[in-house]
C-alpha cells in the first residue's frame, strides 16, 4: 500500500515537471516616452489609444505633461523587442490644442501587405501589449479622448469632456459640467454631471446626478441618483432612479425603478416593466402610450383628470376614483376609453393609452 502511494506521488510529480517544461516563459520588454507642451485652461487635448489605461490629473499649471509607458511581451523577446519598436506615439501641437496618437505600425508598408492586414488584421493573440498613459494637464481644459481596450481614469479635473471608451471602463472622481461620454462593453462610474449625453452599451452606469441628462442605452444596468431632467432611450436595460424631477423618452424591453418622480412623466413603453414609487407634486402631468408592458404607479396624495385610451389588456383603479365613465369604443378589439377624476384640485393630468398590458394605479 505504501509503495502504492510512493509511486503516485512520484508519478504526479513528474508530470507536474513535464507541465511546466511545455509552458513557454514570457519575456518582457518596455521603453517610456515623456513629452511636455504648453496648454491652458482654454486648451484642448485629443488622444486616441488602444490596448492600455489612460490616467489623467488636472493642476494648476498652464502645461501638459505626458507619460507613456509600454510594455510588451511575447515568449520570444526579439519577436516582442520588433514590436516595442514598431509602437509609435505621435503628437502634434498647435496653438492651444494637443493630439496624441498611439498606433502600431505594419511590419510591411507595400501593398500586398497593407491589402492582406484588412483581411487578417494584425494578430496579438501570442503577444500581451500595454500603452499606458499618465497625464496632467490644467483642470480645466477640454478632452476628447478615444480608448480601446483599456480603462480612463480621470480626478482633480473639471473640464468640458468627450470620450468613446470600448472594452473598457470610465472613472471620473469629481463632479463635471459637461461630457458626452459613450462606452461599449464597460463600466461608467462618475460623480455628478450637470449637462450630460451618455450612450452605453452592454454595460454598467452608476451616476451620482445631474441637472439635464440624456441617455442612449442597451443592455445595461444602471444606479442613477437625483435629475432633474431625464431623456431616456432605454433597450433591454435594468435602471434603478432615485429621484427625478421628469423623465421623457422611450422603454423597451427593460425594467425601470423610480422611488420619486417629482412633476412629470412623458414616456413609450413596449414590454417593459415601469413602477413608479412615489409623485412629489400633487397636479403632476403624466403621459404615457404602452405595449403590452405592466405599469405600476403609486398616485397616493395625486389630483389628477384620467384619461385612458385601452385596447384590451388590464386597468386597476383605485376606489377613490370619481366620475368613472368607460365608452366601449370597438366591441371587436375591445377599445374603451376611460374617463375618472381623482383628488380634490388644482388638477393635473393622467393620460394613457395603450395596447393590452397590466396598468395598475395605487395609493400605497
Amino acid at each position: 500500500m505504501g509503495m502504492d502511494i510512493s509511486y503516485k506521488k512520484i508519478a504526479f510529480l513528474a508530470s507536474f515537471l513535464l507541465l511546466c517544461q511545455t509552458v513557454p516563459a514570457q519575456e518582457t520588454v518596455s521603453r517610456k516616452v515623456e513629452k511636455s507642451y504648453g496648454l491652458t485652461n482654454n486648451g484642448e487635448l485629443l488622444l486616441n489609444n488602444k490596448y492600455g489605461d489612460i490616467t489623467i490629473k488636472g493642476w494648476d499649471r498652464n502645461s501638459i505633461k505626458i507619460t507613456v509607458n509600454i510594455e510588451v511581451s511575447h515568449k520570444k523577446r526579439e519577436n516582442a523587442k520588433e514590436l516595442l519598436d514598431r509602437v509609435a506615439i505621435t503628437t502634434r501641437v498647435t496653438d492651444d490644442l494637443v493630439r496624441v496618437t498611439s498606433d502600431i505600425n505594419d511590419k510591411n508598408t507595400s501593398f500586398f501587405s497593407r491589402y492582406f492586414s484588412k483581411v487578417n488584421p494584425f494578430d496579438l493573440d501570442k503577444s500581451n501589449i500595454k500603452i499606458n498613459y499618465t497625464i496632467f494637464l490644467p483642470s480645466n481644459a477640454e478632452m476628447d479622448i478615444t480608448n480601446k481596450f483599456g480603462d480612463v481614469i480621470i480626478s482633480d479635473w473639471e473640464g468640458k469632456l468627450k470620450a468613446n471608451v470600448e472594452h473598457g471602463n470610465i472613472w471620473i472622481n469629481d463632479a463635471l459640467t459637461n461630457a458626452n461620454i459613450s462606452v461599449r462593453f464597460g463600466k461608467l462610474k462618475t460623480k455628478s454631471i450637470s449637462y450630460a449625453n451618455i450612450t452605453i452599451k452592454n454595460g454598467e452606469l452608476d451616476l451620482e446626478g445631474s441637472e439635464r441628462l440624456r441617455i442612449n442605452s442597451s443592455g445595461t444596468t444602471m444606479e442613477i441618483g437625483t435629475v432633474a431632467s431625464l431623456e431616456l432611450y432605454s433597450s433591454k436595460d435594468e435602471i434603478n432612479i432615485n429621484n427625478v424631477t421628469t423623465i421623457e423618452g422611450e422603454i423597451k424591453f427593460g425594467k425601470v425603478h423610480i422611488n420619486t418622480v417629482g412633476e412629470a412623466i412623458s414616456l413609450s413603453t413596449v414590454v417593459a416593466d415601469l413602477w413608479v414609487y412615489k409623485i412629489d407634486n400633487p397636479n403632476s402631468r403624466i403621459r404615457i402610450d404602452q405595449e403590452s408592458s405592466e405599469l405600476n404607479i403609486n398616485i397616493a396624495g395625486q389630483s389628477l383628470i384620467f384619461n385612458a385610451t385601452l385596447e384590451q389588456g388590464l386597468l386597476r383603479i383605485p376606489k377613490s376614483f370619481t366620475e368613472i365613465h368607460t365608452d366601449i369604443i370597438n366591441k371587436g378589439k375591445k377599445i374603451r376609453k376611460i374617463n375618472a377624476t381623482y383628488g380634490e384640485g388644482p388638477y393635473g393630468e393622467f393620460i394613457l393609452t395603450g395596447l393590452k398590458g397590466v396598468i395598475i394605479l395605487k395609493e400605497n
